[in-house]
């Protein structure tokens, strides 16, 4: 494989690859916390798994080739192109999962913060900012078989005190009686005057 080397086109990749890694970084430790970056309240906008999936994109894509320009090695970039495939198609399976995902929105008695539950395998609770930039990760919701009490509207909702709210949802669909129970507190956004 000839290469033809451009230094410009090589200080961009450089960048791109930093940047990436450094978004990632960033991403990983933001999810940590149970803060999620995305564009837009979902299900519409960029959810924050879209975003990691470009970001893995581009820092394999950028590192492929400054592998390829540093080294100018076939069997190197023949290793970083396998090593790259393999985890993307981790990250793609994965990424296929989220594509069913049902959401269900809801929001507090006093209309001031939004609350979304999202569905795939298992249910999780986040907390919307009202920016659409973030939310935060309040809690799971574990049923069997993968059931989805939230879109089968089998779920109830109590707002206890303030910044508390009881979530009861029907564990299996064979049995609609039999609900679980989780207690969730939130963070208020509405700003004390």
């Amino acid at each position: 494989m000839k290469i033809y080397k451009n230094k410009k086109l090589f200080q961009v990749l450089v960048v791109c690859f930093i940047l990436s890694v450094s978004f990632l970084l960033l991403l990983y430790f933001l999810t940590t916390k149970g803060i999620y970056i995305q564009i837009g309240t979902p299900p519409n906008g960029i959810h924050h798994y879209f975003l990691n999936c470009l970001l893995i994109f581009f820092t394999f894509l950028s590192g492929i080739y400054l592998i390829h320009y540093k080294f100018n090695d076939k069997g190197l970039t023949i290793i970083a192109i396998g090593i790259s495939s393999f985890i993307s198609v981790f990250v793609l399976l994965y990424g296929l999962m989220t594509l069913e995902a049902k959401y269900t929105k809801f929001s507090s008695p006093n209309k001031q913060e939004n609350f979304v539950v999202i569905e795939t395998g298992h249910g999780e609770v986040y907390q919307l900012l009202n920016t659409g930039l973030f939310m935060t990760h309040l809690t799971d919701i574990r049923t069997d078989d993968g059931f989805k009490p939230f879109s089968d509207g089998a779920y109830q909702l109590e707002w206890k005190k303030t910044n508390e709210l009881l979530v009861k949802y029907v564990f299996d669909y064979m049995s609609p009686e039999n609900y679980h129970e989780v207690t969730v507190t939130y963070k208020s956004t509405q700003i004390d005057e």
